[in-house]
């Protein structure tokens, strides 16, 4: 990022209405969204634009911690400020799947696969999968899930094998495994349970994911069930907390009064 970015293109209207700190984050947010500064680019010091504007260092500091909480700076000690990577916006209070949720923000899903096998479920996953003795085999799969080739989430899926023998045939890097189940087994999401925890990235784990150990990071756990009540997936992600946040919808209540809509209701009591 040039220091001429600013001076040739910034017209600061001190008489406006629009304080000079809102001006200022207005304009940096414009040349994000038209792409004149990209993700990673390295924005110039705080002294160096109270300097290169003649505005204070309060007026700069309003405009960097406005355009931070948004999201669209991230700071790094003893590095500086940079523009941040747009986030991935996952609704939480309806039931999705990733390669839907990355269309709908018109980003194109991908997947590296990491490993897949066929393989005997552990006591821990024998008692979450609900697994019958006589068939204790899961279905493993380890993707790194990707958005318009960028890595966003590290997930590992285990599936009660007897409810789709063969899966391990598919090539899931572009086909949706959510898809295949429903189509090729007809097993099809009914509920889930979904746990969000944060987490310091570990170091393999954050070089999959392009970043640095110990970044903050989110661990989402899942556990999928059929409408027969039996669960058929156990899923546990990791992913970066700069790369996404998440959405979900809250209704007011009154006692004694169910005035949630009824999609919004089911998801919440399931």
């Amino acid at each position: 990022m040039e220091k001429e970015d600013f001076t040739s293109a910034i017209n600061m209207q001190l008489s406006s209405s629009i304080p000079i700190y809102e001006q200022l984050a207005n304009f940096i947010r414009l040349k994000v969204r038209t792409n004149i500064f990209k993700p990673g680019d390295k924005m110039i010091p705080e002294n160096d634009l109270c300097d290169l504007l003649g505005i204070s260092r309060t007026t700069v500091r309003q405009a960097m911690e406005l355009l931070v909480d948004e999201g669209l700076i991230i700071r790094y000690r003893r590095k500086g400020s940079f523009i941040a990577e747009p986030k991935m916006k996952r609704p939480i209070n309806n039931l999705y799947n990733f390669s839907a949720n990355m269309r709908e923000l018109h980003a194109v899903p991908s997947s590296l696969i990491l490993n897949q096998e066929i393989t005997a479920a552990d006591a821990r996953l024998v008692e979450i999968l609900q697994l019958p003795s006589s068939n204790p085999e899961i279905f493993q799969l380890d993707r790194l899930r990707c958005a318009d080739g960028k890595p966003v989430l590290i997930e590992r899926t285990t599936i009660p094998y007897y409810l789709c023998p063969g899966i391990e045939q598919h090539d899931f890097t572009m086909t949706s495994l959510y898809q295949v189940l429903s189509q090729n087994y007809a097993l099809n999401l009914y509920h889930a349970t979904e746990t969000i925890a944060a987490v310091l990235l570990r170091e393999d784990e954050a070089k999959l994911l392009r970043c640095r150990a110990r970044d903050a990071g989110y661990k989402i756990t899942r556990i999928s069930h059929l409408d027969t009540g039996f669960v058929y997936e156990y899923t546990h992600s990791i992913t970066r907390a700069d790369m996404c946040e998440f959405q979900m919808e809250l209704y007011r209540t009154v006692p004694g009064k169910a005035n949630i809509p009824d999609n919004i209701q089911r998801n919440i009591t399931l």
